[in-house]
């Protein structure tokens, strides 16, 4: 997923370091799921705590949006590195979302379904477990799991929804003064802003109208059927669309960078006002959500909050490459994939222990780390897997920078 910036090939270290950071809080989320209560995940720890809930409610709230953003923008950044030819766009979009999609995607689903055999099976000289269910029928355009790997199934529909509007907006020419047209809205909104209240709205209205919503977990992950939610739709289509237009008017993120202060006071007051209204244990209970407007409103205000801060933030402080921060952006979408069976081993090796959970959602989340990390420099980095997933690189003495081939 690496892409370089328009201006003389470098990078935009900033922005790479925030999408790394939301696909490495991804273990951080599925890592706690076990420590849950109630039991919301595959893997059972013998010990709860509500620490893991709230970790799990507050990444939950940003982590997908903060991504797409990003994505957004560096689809743009992409599309004018292929001098806006949209059929070179889509052939790099398939080459590096899709054929990892189509490659990763049955050796992850039987690892996880292998794990999750192991990790129920009773212990030795226990009572034998109750029958298992009848097996799930064929898998069918609304019940195929895309486990987490949905995001790559999303990101090829936005490039080929990106790819039509494009071609559309070419031929009738209307492309260049609408384009010009909401420049100018976006960095009003921006620069005044008011750009989370627009943003938000899309999602809060399909909070507002869904009349049995798990108002607990906010949007509705799309991880099962190829026809995604409504609530996904309008959430992570608004916040790629965003970052589209975050690239044309890069300056913006200047403006992010003065306002992170108070993006990250939002935040923080939004995330505690929500928890205020929901509590800290997760809800399973529908509800209709029009019965509930304050919380559609401040739920997807605070997610956006949330995302700014992250942005603004990171702009200030990595102007300029780090070179850890840059091996762990290029690794983190290696790691985001081979995750989950990680996770779900290490928690099925520490479930019984009889220790603090701490010391086991340690073991869980840089077990996961360091295996993924380890993974990536012997196997991937500079192998084919790292040229599919990230381009092509040549090693290099030490201390100089590594040679990228192709984005």
């Amino acid at each position: 997923m690496t892409t370089s910036a328009s201006s003389g090939g470098e990078r935009w270290h900033d922005l790479d370091a925030v999408r790394a950071f939301a696909l490495f809080l991804g273990i951080v989320l599925h890592g706690v799921m076990s420590f849950m209560e109630p039991r919301i995940w595959v893997v059972d720890d013998t010990v709860t705590d509500t620490g893991a809930n709230i970790a799990f409610y507050v990444i939950h709230m940003f982590r997908m949006v903060t991504f797409f953003v990003l994505a957004g923008f560096f689809a743009r950044l992409l599309l004018q590195k292929r001098d806006n030819k949209v059929g070179a766009f889509l052939g790099n979009r398939l080459k590096r979302i899709g054929i990892p999609l189509v490659a990763f995607w049955p050796l992850v689903l039987a690892a996880i379904v292998t794990l999750m055999i192991l990790a129920n099976m009773p212990a030795p000289g226990s009572a034998a477990a109750a029958a298992p269910p009848p097996p799930p029928p064929a898998f069918t355009v609304q019940t195929i799991p895309l486990t987490h790997l949905w995001f790559l199934y999303v990101l090829l529909l936005f490039y080929v929804g990106t790819a039509l509007i494009k071609v559309v907006t070419d031929v009738t020419g209307i492309g260049a003064p609408l384009g010009r047209l909401l420049d100018k809205v976006v960095g009003l909104l921006t620069k005044s802003d008011l750009i989370s209240a627009v943003l938000i709205l899309p999602v809060a209205a399909v909070f507002f109208v869904n009349k049995g919503w798990m108002m607990w977990f906010g949007i509705q992950t799309p991880d099962t059927g190829l026809i995604p939610n409504a609530m996904a739709i309008a959430g992570f289509t608004t916040a790629f669309t965003f970052g589209w237009w975050l690239h044309r008017r890069a300056d913006l993120l200047d403006h992010l960078a003065s306002r992170f202060w108070l993006y990250g006071i939002s935040a923080a007051v939004g995330t505690w006002w929500c928890l205020n209204i929901v509590g800290s244990t997760p809800a399973f209970v529908p509800v209709n959500g029009a019965d509930h407007p304050i919380y559609c409103l401040l739920y997807p205000l605070t997610g956006w909050s949330w995302a700014f801060f992250l942005i603004g933030f990171a702009r200030l402080l990595l102007k300029k490459k780090v070179p850890m921060v840059r091996y762990f952006a290029d690794a983190s979408y290696w790691v985001y994939i081979v995750h989950i069976p990680l996770v779900m081993l290490f928690q099925w090796q520490v479930k019984d222990l009889a220790w603090e959970v701490e010391y086991k959602a340690a073991i869980v989340l840089f077990g996961t780390l360091a295996v993924g990390l380890l993974s990536y420099a012997l196997f991937v980095r500079y192998t084919f897997i790292g040229t599919i997933l990230n381009g092509r690189r040549h090693k290099v003495k030490k201390g100089a920078e590594p040679v990228l081939q192709e984005a």
